[in-house]
């Protein structure tokens, strides 16, 4: 009988203590906090800390976010449509970005058929461009357009990418740019692999960004899996 009354005095000390400890914490701890002669104590400081490190967190989500959209806003002056025609018919469509200010513009190979007229859309001028170079064993094309300060993209090289990076991917679309964001999942000296899952063929020869609006590769769609080559391939290329 004693053991039992024992047992049920110890569980009835456990409930309320509990019920103590969430009351103090959610109603009577924020009140000492605010009480200035109270707030260099020791144990007042833990729970301010304890506060200021939720904020933290939230304003790192929230800049992320922000980063996100700011890098999106600084390629978007560089990037434009490609499109290639035969006999008058539209063959293929794509992204490209540009390169140099005096017109020079990077896409995949397989957007610029063989005797194929290709043309750029910049904010809805479509122009004829020049093919200057094309190497379909690196996938990877360049096209001329006669057009002067034209905002040029900012490149990364491999070194410093990390698996598991937050990337961008941003293409033309024929009414607005599209997005779409995920991290790096491998790489070799040849391709990066991304998470992304993209089903519009528009998104071969966008450009991959990281948080700061770097390219760090030139996107390839196949059946839906999103694959870069990476910047060091692309200056290889260019003769950079």
């Amino acid at each position: 009988m004693k053991k039992t009354k024992l047992i049920s005095n110890l569980i009835l000390i456990l409930v309320i203590g509990g019920l103590g400890g969430i009351l103090a914490d959610r109603f009577l701890f924020p009140v000492l906090a605010n009480l200035s002669f109270l707030r260099q104590t020791a144990f007042i400081q833990k729970l301010t800390d304890r506060t200021t490190v939720i904020k933290q967190t939230e304003k790192i989500i929230i800049k992320e976010e922000t980063a996100v959209e700011e890098a999106i806003d600084r390629i978007s002056p560089s990037l434009v449509g490609v499109e290639s025609l035969k006999s008058g018919k539209v063959v293929a469509r794509g992204t490209g970005f540009i390169v140099t200010g005096d017109g020079l513009v990077i896409t995949t190979a397989q957007m610029i058929p063989a005797a194929s007229q290709n043309y750029l859309i910049f904010n809805g001028e479509r122009i004829l461009a020049e093919l200057v170079k094309k190497d379909s064993k690196m996938n990877l094309a360049l096209l001329k357009v006669e057009k002067s300060n034209l905002s040029v993209v900012s490149m990364k090289d491999r070194n410093g990418l990390r698996l598991g990076e937050k990337i961008v991917l941003v293409g033309w679309g024929e009414e607005q740019k599209f997005v779409n964001t995920g991290i790096i999942r491998s790489m070799t000296s040849d391709l990066i692999t991304t998470n992304l899952r993209e089903e519009s063929g528009l998104a071969n020869g966008s450009p991959l960004i990281n948080l700061k609006g770097e390219v760090i590769g030139l996107n390839l769609v196949n059946q839906g899996t999103v694959k870069a080559i990476p910047v060091d391939m692309i200056k290889s290329f260019l003769n950079l």
